[in-house]
């Protein structure tokens, strides 16, 4: 008969992590929806699980996509109706004790937003030792930092947004 061996410390601290990481990325899309319908944003949500529901690998967690209120000017876009074209919203998600993105981070952050024209980057921060410290923070393209937490949704996940 084979012994059931205790799990090491490194086995304990991974599920834990594992764990950590599920809740944050279940807690931002309950958040992510309920600030987005409050405000009448029409959010719509898309993950990037990895296997087995774990992390996955990349610097976006979440993308959030909506139809584009307005219509752009210019002659490419002249035979572009109302809500033909999309906003574009780039999500990281961090969860316990996870650090702040560092400089290189925010920087394939900004990248990306670059690449896809995204409107905005935020963070999801979520503690469950610290829920004073969960939710988001709006990246400042022109300081290159997350803000502080945002107390009023509107300004993120309302109808009008600036892009």
């Amino acid at each position: 008969m084979t012994e059931k061996k205790e799990p090491t410390k490194m086995q304990v601290a991974a599920k834990k992590a594992i764990k950590t990481a599920k809740t944050a990325m279940t807690l931002a899309k309950a958040h992510l929806a309920r600030e987005s319908n409050k405000h009448g944003g029409r959010w719509q949500w898309v993950d990037f699980p990895g296997p087995n529901g774990r992390e996955s690998a990349g610097i976006v967690d979440i993308l959030a996509v909506r139809k584009k209120w307005d219509l752009l000017p210019g002659a490419e876009f002249q035979k572009l109706k109302h809500l033909d074209l999309f906003d574009f919203m780039l999500i990281q998600v961090k969860g316990g004790s996870a650090p702040m993105p560092t400089a290189d981070n925010i920087e394939r952050l900004e990248l990306v937003a670059d690449h896809y024209n995204a409107c905005t980057v935020l963070l999801y921060q979520w503690s469950e030792n610290a829920k004073q410290a969960t939710g988001f923070r709006v990246l400042n393209r022109g300081t290159h930092q997350f803000g502080e937490l945002v107390t009023d949704g509107s300004t993120v996940f309302g109808k009008v947004l600036g892009g």
